[in-house]
């Protein structure tokens, strides 16, 4: 995980991997350092995700709620495997995704 904070600019965080029971602590933890202080907007780059699990779409749930409450627009550039699972799931329309 990575984050990047330009100043003024969307903060971004690029995960790469597997994002599941054991590192999706890791995701929680780059968001909450892109977001402090509070930035316009998030963009979560996951075009490096080769897998995902449930504990993984939870996480990324999670963060979109917690965008949400902080009034932050988020955006998440998904892989194409982590795109097929949430379009199986249904989740492909409640995610913020985008294709950059």
């Amino acid at each position: 995980m990575t984050t990047a904070r330009p100043d003024r600019a969307p903060a971004v965080v690029t995960a790469s991997g597997e994002i599941d029971q054991v590192t999706s602590e890791h995701l929680q933890a780059a968001f909450d350092q892109a977001v402090e202080p509070s930035p316009p907007s998030l963009l979560i780059d996951l075009r490096r995700v080769v897998f995902c699990d449930s504990t993984g779409l939870s996480t990324l749930i999670g963060l979109r709620g917690r965008a949400i409450t902080l009034g932050l627009q988020l955006q998440i550039v998904p892989s194409s495997t982590l795109l097929r699972l949430a379009e199986r799931t249904g989740l492909s329309t409640f995610l913020p995704f985008t294709d950059s």
